[in-house]
């Protein structure tokens, strides 16, 4: 009558599709909740070709003959959301390719869906895909990394460097897209910082990467990420990166080739080899690319201006002294990254270290990012207000007039162009406002300004009210304050931004007891930081009720309210900070991060009643009592466990709890292996994966896979010598 008819639900199998098929009356596809039939939706969602009967019958070909490999049918399904406009002749040669596969392992029905995904992916992108094998597999990645290296290694050309750039960006986010890598890291606006490549992926890559010798098989991996791509280097794959060095004079006419030379963390610059520096600068003369990043490097030598092709220079958390770069003079670079953080015994827990910007700095007008600088005259922040590439700017500057008369008119002059902005002034205590023959040069807002960060207390309420004044035009997405002893009016001028995603308040940047959101505020707020604060009451009174993430940091002695009000609140990290209890009211909540903070079994049961946890993360945490155990029904929804006891080993118990724990990874030390144990995992009866980082595999691991009648997938990263 109402043209449905109350009957039978028939739950099938896979391999009974087609006699469920005959069950359906009137004719039709049977509802299907298995694993191939969410990918066939989604397939056909994306395709929107849901009343295209062919199409939809040769999707669900293509994913019935993944075999239940889940890997395939997520490559196939997002080279859909890449391009979703693909022809049935297109699609029903993959079918028929896949149907021929007569071993049906992940291995080989991998190769083709990654053949499928690949084939159609534009040359450049193929290209930035195949550089990847030169880095190790299941390490992350940064994006920045990747993007520079990109364009310098001329892989991505545009007419410029901001072109190319932003084309190596879009490429970065198109792999992602294609599920080809995988995001690390994702920072707070969203932005994906680092990704990884995973094992079935970076074998597919590095074959065809040596045919076209992208990849030397001489060099081992901690070796050719180092250099350029097709370097022709005669190093052996044992060799250590000092004995590129201790060569550099016998392979000179091959090493000046070289554009890329990626030494990050490497320490073998100290005493006598100090020349190694040196000898770079005098022998690889069409470097583009030279990153000291963490390295034992502690002087700039006066050859380095002999490098004149150089784009990129990164000389953070080295120990170069601040005076290093002040007579570098490279017409072509691009990016000076500088700074180092230590810790401090002042005010703040850290200092940040930075560098004197180049006495010449205007003459580099090609300079996009100056990372870390700090102004030793007036003169350097004019001279800075005439680099108009420049889109990101981390300087550090004097308590003088003069000076902030030049850094406002040079903010001014670059409103055009700036995306990114990190000023640090000096921590004293001067109430005296900045006058307005110093405000009257600023006559102009960065219209393109996505960040924003102020460390310090010179008049940093003046500033915020000065560089967010003009509300509609802003584009600040993400506010970070340190040091700046603001009170709870003070926030008012970040309140009412409108694209105001991410607030950060680090060390002694509020100093109010208590800070409340109010009705209005802050509207689109996504994620919130605390750090090392005073404040003992967090109240949520109506706003930031967009809030997904809260972070808090060394937070001891708050309370907070109307948590309960947060409906989007899903992501909780807690570092240095023992109040778990705080969110228990938190409905919706669905992953909880621990660092360094004490854990009891009290506190575990309040996590394992949070209804929607998926995710928890647990790093080097104290444990009050000698074990901490998962009782039965506790984390009914818990996917994946991260498990990383650097520090205070104890025991994990599971004892019949997550019955949907799909993934555990496992890190420890060579100190910890053996005293830190999980027992239980052989019988979760939803495991399907156990990944291990660390020297080697303990043997409770090795005894609980076999006994585990899923078989889990065994993932084992050892850490690479370098």
């Amino acid at each position: 009558m109402f043209g449905c008819i109350a009957g039978a639900l028939m739950l099938t199998f896979e391999e009974n599709r087609t006699r469920a098929k005959g069950y359906c009356c009137p004719s039709r596809e049977p509802i299907d909740y298995s694993v191939l039939g969410l990918y066939h939706d989604i397939a056909l969602e994306l395709t929107n070709q849901q009343m295209n009967k062919e199409s939809a019958q040769i999707f669900l070909g293509i994913l019935e003959n993944c075999h239940q490999h889940e890997f395939c049918m997520k490559i196939f399904v997002h080279a859909l959301y890449a391009n979703p406009k693909r022809s049935d002749e297109e699609l029903s040669k993959l079918h028929r390719t896949l149907q021929k596969v007569t071993d049906k392992s992940l291995d080989k029905i991998a190769k083709k869906i990654l053949k499928f995904s690949y084939s159609d992916m534009p040359k450049e992108y193929k290209s930035c895909l195949m550089y990847l094998a030169i880095f190790p597999r299941r390490q992350p990645i940064r994006r920045s990394t990747l993007i520079g290296r990109w364009v310098v290694e001329g892989l991505i050309t545009k007419e410029d460097w901001a072109s190319s750039v932003h084309h190596a960006s879009r490429c970065f986010d198109a792999l992602i897209n294609r599920w080809l890598v995988y995001p690390a890291d994702i920072g707070a606006t969203g932005k994906i910082k680092s990704c990884v490549i995973g094992d079935l992926v970076h074998e597919f890559i590095t074959k065809i990467a040596r045919k076209r010798r992208i990849v030397e098989t001489r060099l081992s991996h901690h070796l050719a990420l180092r250099f350029s791509i097709f370097n022709d280097l005669r190093l052996r794959g044992s060799d250590k990166i000092d004995r590129f060095f201790e060569k550099l004079h016998e392979e000179s006419s091959r090493v000046s080739l070289i554009k890329v030379l990626d030494l990050q963390d490497c320490q073998c610059f100290g005493g006598k080899n100090q020349i190694y520096l040196r000898d770079i600068c005098s022998k690889m003369l069409l470097l583009k690319y030279l990153s000291l990043r963490g390295t034992d490097v502690t002087q700039l030598p006066t050859e380095i201006n002999n490098l004149r092709e150089l784009e990129v220079l990164d000389i953070r958390e080295t120990s170069v002294p601040p005076s290093a770069t002040v007579n570098v003079l490279l017409l072509k670079l691009k990016r000076l990254l500088a700074g180092r953080i230590v810790p401090s015994s002042g005010v703040s827990s850290t200092e940040l270290f930075s560098v004197e910007i180049p006495d010449k700095v205007e003459k580099m007008v090609n300079m996009e990012v100056l990372s870390n600088v700090k102004a030793r005259t007036r003169q350097d922040m004019k001279d800075i207000g005439k680099l108009w590439q420049l889109r990101k700017l981390g300087v550090v500057i004097q308590y003088k007039e003069p000076h902030l008369r030049n850094f406002l008119r040079a903010i001014s002059d670059l409103h055009e162009c700036l995306k990114s902005l990190s000023i640090t002034l000096p921590n004293i205590e001067d109430n005296k406002e900045i006058r307005d023959w110093v405000l009257e040069h600023y006559k102009n807002s960065p219209k393109l300004l996505e960040s924003l960060s102020i460390t310090g207390t010179t008049q940093t309420v003046q500033l915020l009210r000065l560089l967010t004044r003009d509300i509609d035009q802003l584009q600040l997405r993400k506010v970070t304050l340190s040091g700046t002893r603001l009170y709870q009016p003070d926030l008012k001028v970040l309140a009412k931004l409108p694209k105001l995603i991410c607030l950060r308040l680090r060390d002694n940047a509020y100093i109010d007891s208590n800070l409340t959101f109010n009705n209005d505020e802050f509207e689109n707020l996504k994620c919130f930081l605390i750090e090392g604060s005073d404040i003992t009451a967090l109240s949520f009174g109506g706003g930031a009720h967009k809030l997904e993430k809260i972070v808090l940091c060394s937070t001891d002695g708050l309370s907070i309210s109307g948590v309960e009000d947060l409906l989007e609140l899903k992501d909780v990290e807690l570092k240095n900070s023992n109040k778990v209890s705080l969110f228990d009211k938190a409905k919706n909540i669905s992953k909880v991060t621990l660092w360094h903070t004490s854990l009891s079994q009290y506190e575990v049961e309040i996590l394992a009643k949070i209804p929607n946890m998926r995710n928890l993360v647990l790093k080097d945490i104290f444990c009050v009592q000698s074990q901490l155990i998962l009782y039965k029904d506790d984390f009914p929804k818990l996917n994946l466990l991260t498990v990383d006891f650097s520090v205070t080993p104890k025991t994990i118990i599971i004892d019949g709890s997550a019955p949907k724990l799909e993934k555990i990874i496992w890190s420890f030390t060579k100190d910890t292996v053996g005293t830190l144990s999980i027992s239980g995992t052989d019988i979760l009866p939803n495991l399907k994966e156990l990944e291990i980082n660390g020297d080697f595999i303990p043997r409770e691991v090795e005894e609980a896979l076999k006994k585990h009648k899923n078989k889990p997938k065994f993932t084992y990263n050892k850490p690479e010598n370098q």
